[in-house]
């Protein structure tokens, strides 16, 4: 059982279906996600690491499609990015989490809200950690951060 992080997060069961996305740093919160999953409902989950030695066995009772990405030396997030904007969306409504470096989550944000219109109540997007920052500097600058993604989408999004 995974424990820690993420224990607050919980997937919706009005969701038709579920998507979850992170990196390695969002591992905790993934696992704890897809246990917590209702038996046989749907999710495409990918996680993001640097190559096959970190992948850890996931449990659920639902009915989750794993894809393990990895890096293998490439920018953090960059084959996440690509895996989510290739994802067929299945029909029905879907519940969303997005966790892990600040510069992808803030890109799936983006891609969820404006793209394919998603409202915030059906995202769980945070950014942990930050490249090129250390957890001082990302945490101090954290607000300011989100403030401006929410600046951005309210402009794209014609608010």
């Amino acid at each position: 059982r995974f424990l820690g992080p993420g224990g607050a997060y919980a997937p919706s069961a009005q969701a038709d279906w579920h998507l979850l996305a992170g990196d390695e740093s969002a591992l905790p919160a993934i696992g704890a996600a897809l246990e917590r999953l209702p038996a046989g409902a749907p999710a495409r989950v990918f996680v993001e690491v640097e190559g096959p030695e970190e992948e850890q066995k996931l449990h659920t009772e639902g009915d989750a499609e794993i894809v393990w990405l990895h890096r293998h030396g490439a920018q953090v997030g960059e084959a996440l990015v690509r895996a989510v904007r290739e994802l067929e969306f299945p029909e029905g409504v879907v519940h969303a989490f997005v966790h892990g470096e600040a510069n992808f989550a803030k890109e799936l944000r983006r891609y969820l809200r404006v793209e394919r219109g998603l409202p915030l109540e059906r995202l769980s997007i945070s950014g942990y950690w930050r490249r090129g920052r250390d957890e001082d500097g990302w945490q101090s600058s954290k607000r300011e951060w989100n403030r401006s993604i929410e600046e951005e989408e309210s402009a794209a999004l014609g608010g």
